[in-house]
């Protein structure tokens, strides 16, 4: 074979250079591709921390409110559940365990002990319609229970006053000392104050004149 030029001899080792560069690049391409490109950790959003992303079950444990109903004003604005504590308690005359547990099984709501029988006597006295005339008769009754009640008062005192072994006074009597005698106290209650204040005023000074 005749032997190649030195021209073709370049040409040669050039294209096999070329030919190793393409190799070199196709394989770095290839890796490029291959190698996973590294993703940055998403915030949670804000809607993610309202909790929109949360079970059915945990969403309904905290919108789970457990309390009494407000107390209905009229019969009219009364529920099932109060209606029927009415009709336990007014009609067949029901004990309250019996209402607890039915009012429980209806509402799904835990109460304590008393608290439908409180609620019972708050819904009754709504319920009562008082009537305008007798406001004024309401007023009237209210002072004379507590005029015949202040002169009862001063009479039992003065028989526990000679039940004692004291002397037998009229109530109006007993009334009209117990007032001056707690005048009396409570002036001498602020004498006392005035001259313990006075007598330690007096020792510091005492006790400073030594010192000097």
């Amino acid at each position: 074979m005749p032997a190649k030029k030195d021209e073709d001899m370049l040409k040669d080792v050039k294209v096999e250079h070329e030919s190793d560069d393409d190799g070199l690049q196709e394989e770095s391409a290839t890796n490029a591709s291959l190698t996973p490109t590294p993703q940055k950790r998403c915030r949670k959003t804000a809607n993610n921390d309202d909790g929109e992303d949360e079970s059915p079950t945990k969403k309904s444990k905290k919108g789970v409110k457990r309390g009494t109903m407000p107390i209905p004003t009229s019969y009219e604005s009364a529920g099932k559940a109060d209606r029927m504590l009415l009709h336990m308690k007014d009609v067949e005359g029901k004990g309250w365990a019996e209402i607890k547990a039915a009012w429980e099984a209806m509402t799904g709501i835990k109460v304590g002990g008393t608290t439908l029988s409180t609620r019972y006597i708050r819904m009754k006295a709504n319920f009562v319609v008082f009537e305008d005339d007798d406001r004024e008769r309401l007023l009237e009754a209210m002072k004379e229970i507590e005029e015949k009640f202040e002169i009862e008062k001063w009479a039992k005192i003065a028989a526990a006053i000679e039940e004692k072994g004291g002397k037998r006074y009229p109530p109006a009597v007993c009334q009209k000392k117990f007032k001056e005698f707690s005048k009396r106290g409570a002036s001498t209650n602020a004498n006392a104050s005035v001259n313990a204040n006075s007598q330690v005023k007096a020792e510091e000074d005492v006790l400073g004149g030594d010192e000097a």
